[in-house]
């Protein structure tokens, strides 16, 4: 079967060619949107999926969103006495900008307990002119501050975070509470404990409070339906082109057919000739959409393998369930047609 898809892809190597390109540029923008929604995502969210916690504790109302929560220290020997919670930790929550002269970085401020003293800044604000021993005075508030050094703390809301003590946020706000607390737990059922003990809190999951970022699911969920259509497309391309070819040679496949080939033998050759082609064009598709990325900024664009790899072996499979359609005609082309008989 091999044998006689190679000989009719050698036969027609522009035809193959370009359905393999079309394959190749629906593969292109699904690897860049694999891209986009992951290197977007990240940007959004990334400095929460970083903290070492099991769930966050809002102010009730706050919708899961840090910057509308607010909560007095007296709650974190309340939820320590919860059955279950192991850890608790205050978190602090802003958004802010760093002035240096001229310059000015946009941040998310995220103070904890256990920060080291001054400010310490994600690996991608390295480039915005900033560098240890840096004064910078952190608006608003205008509260001067001190630049200590740099580690990968990843972002929210698209902006670097900036990780500095708890009692420098606290006077950045002029206010004694926190924001949120995160807490360590044993199980799920732990925050649901802690919302009974603490009516005036609203406990959600660590993957919960990813999701409640504003705009991540907006983001995330558009580029999906988008990535949704284009798998779609790609079935129906795939689909109709590979449809028309085997109208096309209803006849040659009606000799085959009277001269003793099986079937099997006929559906093994188109098969192979549908995931060669999909391969071909996905294998072309990522390649592009790899140097695509490497154009785009860091920040935007990231496309881990697994994801591509998923992408690819997804779109792989769309392929076959579009081809899938005309697998019919294999079966029922008549060998009399080889004899001149119409269909």
């Amino acid at each position: 079967m091999r044998f006689l898809a190679w000989r009719e892809v050698r036969h027609a190597p522009v035809r193959f060619g370009l359905i393999a390109g079309l394959v190749a540029l629906t593969a292109f923008l699904v690897f860049v949107l694999t891209g986009l929604t992951v290197g977007l995502g990240a940007a959004d969210v990334s400095g929460l999926q970083k903290l070492p916690v099991d769930g966050v504790v809002y102010a009730k109302g706050a919708d899961g969103d840090l910057s509308r929560s607010s909560l007095p220290t007296s709650d974190k020997a309340l939820i320590e006495g919860v059955d279950g919670v192991t850890d608790v930790q205050p978190l602090g929550f802003t958004m802010a900008s760093l002035t240096a002269g001229q310059r000015s970085v946009p941040v998310a401020l995220l103070a904890t307990d256990n920060a080291e003293s001054g400010v310490v800044l994600d690996n991608q604000a390295r480039d915005k002119g900033l560098s240890p021993g840096d004064e910078v005075r952190v608006q608003p508030g205008n509260v001067p501050l001190k630049i200590t050094g740099f580690a990968d703390l990843g972002s929210i809301q698209h902006a670097a975070v900036a990780s500095l003590p708890l009692r420098d946020w606290q006077r950045l706000r002029d206010a004694a509470g926190v924001s949120a607390y995160t807490v360590s737990t044993k199980d799920d059922k732990t925050l649901a404990a802690i919302a009974k003990a603490l009516p005036d809190t609203e406990p959600l999951t660590k993957a919960a409070a990813i999701d409640a970022v504003p705009g991540y699911q907006t983001e995330t969920g558009t580029i999906g339906m988008i990535r949704t259509f284009l798998y779609a497309g790609a079935a129906l391309l795939i689909g109709v082109v590979f449809w028309i070819l085997t109208l096309q040679k209803e006849g040659p496949l009606a000799v085959l057919r009277a001269t003793g080939a099986s079937r099997r033998l006929l559906i093994g050759a188109y098969v192979t000739q549908v995931l060669a082609t999909a391969l071909t064009g996905v294998l072309l598709g990522a390649a592009a959409g790899v140097a695509m990325g490497a154009v785009m900024p860091s920040n935007v664009f990231v496309l881990p393998p697994g994801e591509a790899a998923a992408a690819g072996a997804l779109l792989l499979v769309v392929a076959l369930v579009g081809a899938a359609a005309s697998v019919r005609r294999l079966f029922t082309v008549d060998p009399l047609l080889s004899l001149g008989r119409t269909a």
